[in-house]
């Protein structure tokens, strides 16, 4: 092969590299999720016309999965339940309906708005306010080593900026326009 060869190889290879890199936040795939039999219920109703006229998508009603505790060797099972689960863009949101005023009680409803979205393996929650009509949408972030991927997304561009250039000035010195 000659040196050219190698060259176009490699500029590919860090196209491709650069893609997944940039692409794979957006192009995560989820399992799909069967939907449950039952209905939604009247409150839940007007939670899911609201995020429908947005443009999301039913996903899962009522997503229900079992959970073991063992404590000291004695087992207990209960169920961890949500009211419905919706998508728009590739991310899933849990709707949650609270019913009266306002939540009496927000640090415990933090708590459990975050464990809801870990365990459910959502990008968020749709908090529904009964009481008001409102909707509003709850992200949780968490600290990533976000400042190595951006470091390693930069230096892999400028890699292939440089390669570019090198192929791009070897191709015009061969036609004899340098």
């Amino acid at each position: 092969m000659r040196w050219q060869d190698y060259l176009w190889l490699l500029l590919l290879g860090g196209s491709y590299l650069a893609l997944y890199l940039f692409g794979r936040k957006k192009g995560k795939k989820r399992k799909k999720r069967p939907r449950s039999e039952r209905p939604l219920t009247r409150r839940e109703q007007q939670a899911w016309h609201k995020l429908q006229a947005g443009g999301y998508r039913l996903a899962e009603i009522h997503p229900e999965h079992p959970v073991i505790m063992t404590v000291d060797g004695n087992r207990k099972n209960f169920s961890c339940a949500g009211n419905f689960i919706v998508s728009r863009d590739g991310e899933l949101f849990l709707v949650k309906i609270i019913k009266g005023e306002e939540p009496l009680h927000w640090p415990a409803l933090r708590r459990e708005l975050l464990l809801d979205t870990l365990f459910f393996r959502t990008d968020g929650v749709f908090f529904y306010l009964e009481a008001k009509e409102q909707l509003q949408e709850i992200r949780f972030s968490f600290n990533e080593p976000a400042v190595k991927k951006q470091f390693l997304l930069r230096a892999a561009l400028v890699l292939l900026l440089a390669i570019g250039a090198a192929f791009l000035g070897h191709l015009l010195s061969s036609s004899g326009l340098f």
